[in-house]
């Protein structure tokens, strides 16, 4: 029986208290089936019918350095971290800040939808959106005489804001797409928490809600990432979850149907289960800053059971710490 080789580590954002630009080394670990490894004293195992592994990492997969996401990287199969997010969530408090699990980032809704470049913030028409960060405005309007998505009145009214974050070389965009109402100009200076914009119903929309786009390095639908990674859990005692699956040529691969399941003394959250799917673009799996081809935001702390099949059923348990970010990243053949 072939081998299954695994390999979980993880690495976060700005670190509290200030961050490092030093290069990280990563060791080649090589557990048995039996070995237990942790950073941080979180549990951690892997099963596939009891078939022995090892973990290696590829060094074309070392996280590149840059100065907002520094290169402290976890030499263990499991690390957990303190992030300073650089993003608020870009709705009034008054409404529903949670994001759309039916329909997230890279997702096609099971095969109904365009491959997700964004999330959606389901809201009543009107509710406030707010500014994600201290920023410019570079558009505000309607799409239907410019190309900003998929085509032409794609979002309806929107606002595009281009933000210097602190630390960070690369231009950040931030997209807030059927909007109701515009209050803000082109040229105009926001702040954070700044009310830009009401939620509404236009382009191309099914129900009333503020689809929200992160674009990393330029103002392209093709250039975005992940919101769920740049927001702070809404709750202190929620983490945030991400990782990324990659063959033995260390290309992502794509995963149609993982399993989180919560471990927990409760009957209630033992039987709840989480289907997810890896990014369905490939092109969107692998990139700075997080080079991860899944993220979920808001999960319960505690610990978690990640099941999924790869010619082989693998079973992996590990730890959701309260407002720590943790990454897998799975080597599976």
């Amino acid at each position: 029986m072939k081998r299954l080789l695994v390999l979980l580590i993880i690495w976060a954002g700005l670190i509290q208290g200030g961050c490092s630009s030093a290069s990280a080394s990563i060791p080649l670990i090589q557990p048995t089936a039996t070995q237990t490894m942790s950073a941080t004293s979180i549990p951690l195992t892997a099963s596939s019918h009891n078939t022995p592994y090892a973990s290696k990492l590829n060094p074309t997969f070392t996280p590149t350095p840059i100065p907002f996401f520094p290169a402290s990287v976890c030499q263990q199969p499991v690390c957990t971290y303190t992030v300073n997010f650089p993003l608020q969530r870009p709705i009034s408090p008054l409404g529903n800040l949670k994001v759309e699990s039916s329909y997230r980032y890279g997702s096609t809704q099971n095969g109904q939808r365009e491959v997700h470049h964004g999330v959606d913030i389901v809201n009543k028409a009107g509710v406030p959106v707010l500014a994600a960060a201290d920023g410019k405005v570079v558009f505000a309007g309607n799409d239907d005489q410019h190309t900003f998505g998929m085509k032409r009145n794609f979002y309806g009214k929107l606002i595009i804001l281009q933000h210097n974050l602190p630390g960070v070389e690369e231009p950040i965009y931030t997209v807030y797409g059927h909007l109701l109402k515009i209050q803000v100009e082109s040229g105009q200076v926001v702040h954070r928490g700044e009310q830009i914009g009401e939620v509404g119903l236009g382009g191309v929309a099914a129900g009333t809600h503020l689809h929200f786009e992160v674009r990393y390095g330029k103002n392209d639908y093709d250039s975005t990432r992940n919101p769920e990674l740049w927001f702070a859990p809404l709750l202190p005692s929620n983490g945030i979850l991400s990782g990324i699956f990659i063959d033995q040529q260390h290309t992502p691969i794509f995963i149609d149907n993982f399993v989180l399941e919560p471990l927990t003394s409760s009957e209630t959250s033992r039987s709840t289960k989480t289907y997810f799917t890896t990014y369905e673009d490939p092109t969107m799996a692998g990139l700075l800053p997080w080079q991860e081809s899944f993220g979920i935001n808001d999960l319960p702390s505690g610990k978690y059971r990640l099941s999924f099949i790869y010619k082989h059923p693998v079973q992996l348990e590990f730890e959701i710490l309260p407002a720590k970010v943790t990454f897998l990243n799975i080597l599976v053949r």
